[in-house]
């Protein structure tokens, strides 16, 4: 059994629902684009925001781990 501290958690929870938004995003930019043509660009974005947050968290402790 291998133990997770709580911060690594945390960064791969950001990056993964990063991921997610974006994937929505993706498909509501394909196929609600006569509809809705803005949404999908919106998760997108906003994906993107939380892919670099999880990433910036993920830099942050691995430069505590290194210190």
């Amino acid at each position: 059994m291998v133990k997770r501290n709580k911060g690594s958690e945390n960064y791969r929870r950001f990056i993964f629902i990063g991921i997610i938004i974006i994937a929505i995003g993706i498909t509501f930019n394909t196929t609600l684009k006569a509809t809705f043509p803005s949404l999908g660009t919106v998760f997108i974005a906003v994906g993107g925001l939380f892919f670099i947050i999880g990433m910036s968290k993920k830099k942050k402790e691995e430069n505590q781990k290194n210190q």
